[in-house]
């Protein structure tokens, strides 16, 4: 049911605070919120100005509780400053516990509330206490910030999280891309380059024994299958030292060969000079 009402007031201006110092053990904003079920949808705004990382505060913050939990709880940050954020049922009452040491702290509190059967009550007498995290149904807030249209970007971005584009699962990759990307220098960071291959005590596949490893598997020894590619993908640093370390064997082997061909030449040789004198002594007899 759609209720549209100008009767009550729902916003609230809840407190301003300021630490002139660092705090201890962080930041623990006592509501005066019940945890009770089925009540509140209450959004948080904190604006203000962290002066030690020099940063804006401007967060935002909402919940719902149900089944003696937090349930559909949001927080997003329209400016830099981003400290852990966690609600807490202490003694029946809503804690948010930023979990932040800033040098120099001051922000305000806002409220807006409606349709809950909230009282104005629920939003007077907060109080800001340097003081460890209290109570239960602890939970930590997950920063969301969703952007639509174009966004541009002059400076530098700094993720310290999992990077997702054109998908939301990133399988635990830094970076993950549904899609082609297009670039025109990738560097890959790589250790353990094959170059022990050319060492005297490194045993050399023969070609046999290649051979046979590709009649039973139908791939080389040491490359992934095609199944695997297909199934896993590839690893570009851990592909390219593979493929450098096939590459190093094949060149041992050509040298080896090209070795035995010089050897085979010489020989063809000496044999073309053999027949030669052959046939010039039977010419003469």
């Amino acid at each position: 049911m759609l209720s549209i009402s100008a009767s009550k007031a729902q916003f609230y201006d809840v407190l301003s605070y300021n630490i002139n110092g660092t705090p201890v053990n962080g930041l623990n904003i006592k509501t005066n919120l019940p945890f009770t079920n089925s009540t509140q949808m209450v959004s948080l705004k904190i604006e203000g100005y962290a002066y030690g990382p020099s940063e804006i505060i401007d967060l935002n913050i909402s919940w719902y509780i149900f089944g003696g939990v937090f349930r559909n709880t949001s927080i997003s940050s329209a400016a830099s400053y981003t400290p852990e954020v966690f609600l807490t049922n202490n003694n029946g009452l809503v804690n948010v516990f930023i979990n932040d040491r800033a040098y120099f702290t001051r922000f305000r509190i806002t409220a807006f509330a409606k349709g809950m059967s909230e009282q104005s009550v629920w939003f007077q007498g907060w109080t800001v206490a340097d003081e460890a995290m209290q109570g239960t149904q602890v939970l930590n807030l997950a920063y969301k910030n969703n952007f639509r249209g174009t966004v541009t970007n002059e400076g530098n971005l700094y993720s310290m999280g999992n990077l997702g584009i054109g998908t939301t699962d990133t399988k635990g990759y830094k970076l993950a891309v549904n899609g082609k990307i297009r670039a025109q220098e990738i560097k890959v960071e790589a250790t353990n380059w094959p170059d022990y291959v050319f060492a005297k005590d490194y045993k050399l596949p023969s070609l046999e024994e290649t051979e046979k490893h590709i009649k039973q598997n139908g791939y080389l020894p040491g490359i992934p299958s095609a199944a695997e590619v297909n199934g896993d993908g590839i690893d570009l640093g851990e592909m390219d030292i593979k493929l450098s370390k096939k590459i190093e064997e094949l060149t041992i082997h050509l040298i080896e060969k090209n070795k035995e061909i010089t050897e085979l030449k010489k020989l063809n040789k000496r044999v073309e000079q053999l027949e030669l004198q052959i046939r010039n002594r039977t010419k003469n007899e």
